[in-house]
């Protein structure tokens, strides 16, 4: 059973170490981040493709009619032969034929003209009625400005769609309109200025009214409107078409996805290779065990065999390891974590029935009091905790199990009374040199080293250390200042393991498997 504690806070600190190994202290940004996230990026441009696709899919089907005016004043060119051309236009004169263009009287006169108060697109919910106002003495309503709130919904909806805008600082006005028909949105347009040089007509027919006689003269002077294009049925519908849309959609899925990627790396500051795993320490890492699934109940123990079975090299290259700090007689070997639950005990099992196959007598011994894991995997759970004041050294090795020829354990925290208690000075001492007679190897799976003082309490007892750190899990920061914290064990670790990778992942790092070593013929 694995420890599921909070992990510790991390200080961050630049203090570094000397004889640190020359490695890379990160995996690789830029496009080391892309290649590593290639799942991540197909999300981010699938999912804003399928936005684009349904806006595609449910945006309204819409097309834009225009005209063009040319706006300007016909003036009496004085002289022995006088005669009407067209003279200067000034901004605000077109700016009051804008106005006029977009003025209620000559929208309302286009909603009649087209009948627009009948049309299912302008009514909308409000629909139109039928029946025309009756005004105060009983008779209908002489014009569109007697009309209830539903003609002048329409009207609204006709202004808002309606857009009349000057080019540049020239005299020419577009008019334009929006409509879900082609042939709908032309003829508005051009009924809206037609309606609107009628006005102009008749505005000019009212001033000269007052002077019959200058009629003839003066019935051409004043604002004018030139049509110079007639509003023509638009054959393609507003907005960008479709495929320029889901290509940017793409683009901009992609483009995100990529960022995002860059972003979590550099974020990211766990361990994730075994480069990392080098430099942070200063100290060789042995290789890297795979995250094993469905292992069964006891899951150290099925792991431990899966890692057996298949012949990884980090078995064979802590075997040598080993050798190069054995003093001679009994070889003791430490084996913890940075955290609780990194997987010591598995590979403290590994490591174990690796010896005995070699064929060495070990003795593994639980020395865990928070997770005694190491423990609960041998069939002795039934024996009782020492009693108080009970003599240790006598009673400790009484609840050694042989587990399989060669191998044996020693539950010693299970013999301590499990909990949070510490294991008594001397005690493990006193164990190792009691079992140097019977045994070549010890091999004591310690707690974890931001767990307690007990891994550095028995660095005096043991010829070295393994640290074993999960993949993928554990801040680099926290890693280093656990190790700093190690004291005198700190001298004496011997190289590190990266527990349950993800292999694939680690491709992705520029971290590939070695390969196994090929069995040697036998003499």
């Amino acid at each position: 059973m694995m420890d599921t504690r909070s992990h510790p806070r991390v200080i961050h600190s630049t203090e570094g170490f000397d004889g640190r190994i020359h490695a890379q202290p990160r995996p690789s940004f830029g496009l080391g981040s892309l290649r590593r996230r290639k799942r991540l990026l197909g999300i981010g441009t699938i999912a804003c493709l399928a936005i684009a696709a349904l806006y595609v899919g449910l945006r309204p089907a819409t097309y834009t009619a225009s005209s063009q005016l040319l706006i300007y004043i016909r003036q009496i060119l004085t002289g022995p032969d006088q005669a009407i051309l067209p003279g200067r236009a000034d901004l605000p004169m077109v700016q009051n034929q804008i106005e006029l263009l977009r003025s209620g009287n000559v929208l309302a006169k286009a909603v009649d003209a087209l009948q627009l108060a009948e049309d299912p697109e302008f009514t909308g919910a409000h629909g139109a009625s039928t029946e025309p106002p009756i005004a105060a003495q009983g008779q209908p309503s002489p014009g569109p400005a007697a009309n209830g709130p539903a003609y002048r919904a329409v009207l609204g909806a006709l202004s808002s769609r309606l857009g009349i805008r000057q080019v540049g600082t020239s005299h020419i006005v577009t008019v334009n309109f929006k409509a879900t028909d082609p042939g709908k949105a032309a003829r508005i347009v051009n009924t809206i200025v037609h309606v609107y040089q009628q006005e102009l007509a008749r505005a000019s027919d009212a001033v000269s009214s007052r002077a019959p006689t200058l009629r003839e003269i003066y019935q051409s002077l004043g604002p004018s409107a030139q049509v110079l294009s007639v509003a023509e049925p638009p054959i393609r519908r507003d907005g960008p078409p479709a495929t320029l849309i889901l290509a940017a959609a793409a683009f901009f899925g992609l483009s995100a996805a990529a960022v995002l990627a860059i972003l979590l790396d550099a974020l990211d500051d766990t361990i994730r290779t075994e480069h990392q795993m080098e430099y942070v320490l200063g100290l060789e890492c042995l290789g890297a065990v795979p995250r094993f699934r469905e292992v069964g109940a006891w899951a150290e123990d099925a792991a431990a065999l899966r890692l057996l079975a298949s012949e990884r090299p980090v078995l064979q290259r802590a075997a040598a390891m080993m050798q190069d700090v054995s003093t001679g007689g009994l070889q003791a070997l430490g084996v913890t974590s940075v955290l609780p639950g990194e997987g010591a005990t598995m590979l403290a099992i590994s490591l174990a029935k690796a010896a005995v196959a070699a064929g060495k007598r070990v003795l593994l011994v639980d020395t865990v009091p928070e997770n005694p894991s190491l423990s609960r995997w041998i069939a002795s759970l039934s024996q009782d905790p020492l009693s108080q004041g009970a003599d240790l050294r006598a009673e400790a090795l009484d609840g050694i199990v042989e587990v399989q020829p060669g191998l044996h354990v020693l539950p010693l925290a299970e013999r301590l009374g499990g909990g949070d208690r510490l294991m008594p000075r001397g005690l493990l001492e006193y164990v190792l040199s009691v079992a140097e007679n019977s045994y070549d190897l010890a091999i004591v799976d310690l707690p974890s080293l931001t767990a307690g003082p007990q891994a550095r309490a028995a660095a005096s007892s043991l010829d070295g250390f393994f640290l074993v750190v999960k993949w993928g899990a554990t801040q680099s920061e926290l890693v280093r200042q656990a190790f700093q914290s190690a004291g005198e064990a700190r001298s004496k670790f011997i190289g590190s393991i990266l527990n349950m990778a993800d292999e694939e992942a680690m491709k992705r790092y520029g971290q590939e498997r070695p390969a196994a070593p090929k069995p040697a013929a036998a003499s």
